[in-house]
């Protein structure tokens, strides 16, 4: 039975963390600023100073460069190191807490900002920013700030589950279109404040002396650099059956349990599978789960799309354990059959899908039996009742005396075996919705 404080540990997860580490100091110095009548008071482009600070912050962690360098460094974490801190370091992965806590300071800082404007806006005498100025910087910032507000509330857990293509859009073309207009935002206020001057600067020399400025270029790189490696790659396709089918790519290897993204159309939804590696090159296997998955196997593409550098995810950390127990639902057995493939790690699998030699085939079953030869494989069909993944994940943890527990599964088992075993005071990883 779940104990208190097992449920505790579940809801201060490590990202729960990591978001409060960094939402909190940005909530304590707006309440600080407040409190002494100050926040309102401030000069716009300090305000903007620290909504510059939180997007970086939020876009360098999801950075594709950014989040390999921080795997590659503790994926490296030595079996000497003791387990307690290896269990820390594993939790990597949770690194979605600082890119959601700083998207959300910012826009708190960002709404902060729109009031002092629309007040300073709605003043009758010279503003700070500029007579010229008023309208404008304010009509844009109320776009941004709405913008933002869109941003965090497609954002939120159910609401992306919902309304997953909305919010990706969303995600991409408001963001976009928030950067763009943040630096006409920039050159609005720097203008309006060195007019304010005598005598009048040159508007280069004030620009480089703001801040925001070179936070921007910051922010500008990171999202463009993903796209500038954007190309269409040949595919060849191994339908497997009317449920999934395994496609093979050769343009390129890849490093321990990384994913690629793929699109049919580059401006709409973009997927991430991580890449079993093979002789030349590496393939995925695809397993119906959607509108998108369902065209991918009903009309097996001969090209298709990718963008930027695959990432690494939560299997790239599993090897830092001597000894590790591999649950897997369905397709899920694709990211262990990376790990697996790309090195030799002391493992017990847990696999648990519908029909597994008709729906994946001999070749994927014997891949799984190769890393695991008494690996326990659960087929689901037949309408036999649900197996206990919990109690089957707990039973190979106690035997194999393993040090941590990987599951690979859709977002409802994932979130329901992970709460239940780290109640259960057992040290489970797996990805989260914002991993």
């Amino acid at each position: 039975m779940a104990t208190l404080a097992g449920n505790l540990r579940h809801w201060f997860s490590v990202y729960h963390r990591l978001h409060l580490i960094v939402l909190l100091p940005n909530i304590s110095m707006m309440v600080i600023l407040g409190a002494k009548h100050q926040v309102l008071t401030l000069p716009a482009s300090e305000l903007s100073l620290a909504v510059a600070v939180n997007i970086t912050a939020a876009i360098l962690i999801r950075q594709e460069i950014v989040v390999n360098m921080l795997f590659a460094f503790f994926g490296k974490c030595p079996h000497w190191v003791p387990l307690r801190i290896r269990r820390l370091v594993a939790k990597i992965y949770h690194l979605g807490g600082i890119h959601s806590g700083a998207a959300v300071a910012a826009t708190l800082w960002y709404t902060l900002l729109s009031v002092a404007i629309l007040k300073t806006y709605l003043q009758e005498q010279n503003t700070s920013f500029g007579q010229k100025h008023r309208l404008p910087t304010t009509i844009i910032t109320f776009i941004i700030n709405t913008l933002f507000i869109a941003i965090i509330v497609l954002s939120l857990p159910n609401v992306r589950a919902k309304f997953h293509n909305a919010f990706e859009t969303v995600h991409r073309f408001a963001g976009w279109t928030a950067v763009i207009l943040f630096w006409v935002q920039l050159f609005l206020l720097i203008d309006g404040q060195r007019k304010a001057q005598k005598p009048i600067p040159p508007l280069g020399a004030v620009l480089r002396r703001s801040p925001v400025l070179y936070l921007l270029v910051i922010i500008t790189i990171s999202l463009i650099i993903p796209w500038l490696r954007l190309r269409k790659v040949s595919v060849v396709s191994e339908p497997l059956s009317s449920h999934a089918i395994r496609l093979h790519f050769d343009y390129t290897n890849l490093p321990l349990c990384a994913s690629p993204r793929f699109s049919v159309n580059p401006l709409k939804e973009w997927h991430s599978f991580v890449g079993i590696p093979e002789d030349k090159g590496y393939s995925i296997i695809v397993s119906k789960a959607g509108d998108w998955t369902s065209r991918i196997i009903n009309s097996p593409p001969k090209s298709i799309w990718v963008r930027g550098i695959p990432a690494r995810g939560v299997l790239h950390i599993a090897p830092i354990f001597k000894s590790v127990v591999l649950v897997a639902t369905g397709s899920g057995i694709g990211p262990i059959l990376s790990l697996s493939a790309a090195r030799s790690i002391k493992c017990r699998i847990l696999w648990s899908t519908k029909d597994p030699l008709k729906t994946y085939r001999q070749g994927i079953v014997d891949d799984v039996l190769t890393a695991d030869p008494e690996a326990v494989i659960i087929n689901t069909s037949g309408g036999q009742a649900r197996p206990d993944l919990v109690q089957g994940a707990h039973d190979l943890y106690k035997w194999s005396h393993a040090e941590a527990i990987f599951i690979i599964s859709n977002p409802l088992v994932t979130r329901k075996a992970v709460f239940e075993l780290e109640s259960r005071g057992l040290p489970t990883f797996a990805p989260i919705f914002d991993s």
